[in-house]
């Protein structure tokens, strides 16, 4: 698909962590944008969002809006993706429209011998995978109803400054930084994990909205399964951080393995990842450290 002149990218969510980072890259993408907030306009209000849209006539749309878990009531996601869906409705110009899922929506259906694909099967376990499952399948009934032109992105495991403090790598950089030469507790040490830097994953998003097939629910991540234990040591080296896992694995107890495959976007896209795992952690630890140094100021 070619791209139209002066192409203009609408970004919901723009103050978020991963939302800030498909911002802050979109220009290097040849397009300029309009980043929104929860401040701006109610993102659960399907008519504001319609105003919004009609009034910026935007080329592409990256609802980048969401809640986590552990901010807020993660059920609410549904109904943020159904404002947008009903926003569409009442337009006589839709954007081309990318919505951000999660890997929490395959839970126990994720491949445990390779990168989980597209099609392995969506088992959620826990309330947030479930509400981003149900959210997906929303936008896959509108799409092959109304003929949308809507692409989900289903995003792995993030990791790069500003990352909230409660997820990992960021809980445990910021344990070390703050707590230097204090044993941190640790759960399960062996899961399997897929990191990619953030803004990686903001180009990607930026490249599938220009470039990939409506109606696709396409894997963004690195394909590169890394375990927590390995996430630590590295930390120990960088930080001098120290851990204790108080989580046995027991003889019964499955390992959690949940990585992407990468396939379907870089044939839509030809995406890479420009930084390593190693590179990530490095560049989150560097902006923690510099985050410490500016908030311990007088």
């Amino acid at each position: 698909m070619s791209q139209p002149a002066n192409a203009q990218l609408l970004v919901t969510g723009a103050t978020g962590f991963l939302g800030r980072a498909i911002v802050s890259r979109a220009q290097s993408h040849g397009l300029t944008t309009v980043g929104t907030s929860h401040a701006d306009v109610d993102q659960s209000d399907a008519r504001a969002l319609a105003k919004l849209i009609a009034d910026i006539r935007p080329t592409y749309a990256i609802d980048a809006a969401g809640i986590l878990p552990g901010r807020g009531d993660v059920k609410k996601n549904v109904a943020l993706t159904k404002a947008w869906l009903d926003a569409l409705e009442m337009l006589d110009h839709a954007p081309r429209l990318l919505l951000i899922g999660s890997a929490a929506v395959y839970g126990t259906g994720s491949a445990r011998d390779r990168a989980t694909r597209e099609d392995d099967p969506m088992q959620p376990v826990s309330e947030y995978g479930r509400a981003k499952l149900e959210a997906l399948n929303l936008a896959r009934r509108a799409t092959e109803r109304n003929g949308y032109d809507i692409q989900i992105g289903i995003v792995f495991n993030l990791i790069g400054p500003h990352q909230p403090k409660q997820f990992v790598p960021q809980v445990f950089i910021r344990h070390a930084i703050e707590h230097p030469g204090q044993t941190q507790k640790v759960g399960p040490v062996e899961t399997v994990r897929d990191f990619a830097d953030v803004e990686d994953v903001a180009d990607a998003l930026i490249e599938m909205v220009q470039k990939g097939r409506k109606g696709d629910v396409v894997n963004v991540a690195t394909g590169q399964p890394t375990r927590i234990r390995e996430v630590l040591e590295r930390l120990r080296h960088e930080l001098g951080a120290r851990w204790i896992s108080d989580t046995a694995l027991t003889s019964t107890q499955e390992i959690e393995v949940c990585y992407g495959d990468p396939a379907r976007l870089m044939a839509r896209t030809g995406w890479r990842p420009r930084y390593s795992f190693d590179e990530a952690l490095t560049r989150a630890v560097r902006a923690a450290q510099a985050s410490g140094a500016v908030e311990g100021r007088p």
